[in-house]
């Protein structure tokens, strides 16, 4: 089985156990000062708390579009199609709507939001 999350669970694990439970995480976009960061890959936690404290802005984070999440899933499904997608409350964002979208796109996958 495949297990996809997103970065706004803040899994936290080490790279050693992201390979280890076989774990994906697709990242949200952070906004702030007019830049945006894919969390995890353009920028660190500890460097957006720097920019945090030199900033009178707010950060704005988007979700993962359903085309990445479908990207991820179909990618995934050529070696198991069995995956499971663990995302942050509906009621906090719009990531598991996209999640849930993403894999309507990917019917060779069974894929549990």
């Amino acid at each position: 089985m495949q297990i996809v999350t997103d970065s706004g669970t803040d899994v936290n694990f080490t790279p050693d156990q992201i390979r280890e439970y076989n774990v994906h995480v697709v990242p949200l976009v952070v906004s702030l000062a007019g830049k945006s960061y894919r969390e995890g890959i353009d920028i660190r936690a500890d460097e957006l708390y720097l920019l945090l404290e030199q900033s009178d802005e707010l950060p704005v984070t988007s979700q993962p579009s359903a085309g990445e999440f479908a990207a991820i899933y179909r990618e995934l499904a050529k070696t198991d199609p069995e995956i499971l997608s663990i995302h942050i409350s509906s009621g906090l964002s719009g990531t598991s709507a996209s999640a849930r979208a993403g894999a309507e796109m990917v019917p060779e996958a069974h894929i549990t939001v």
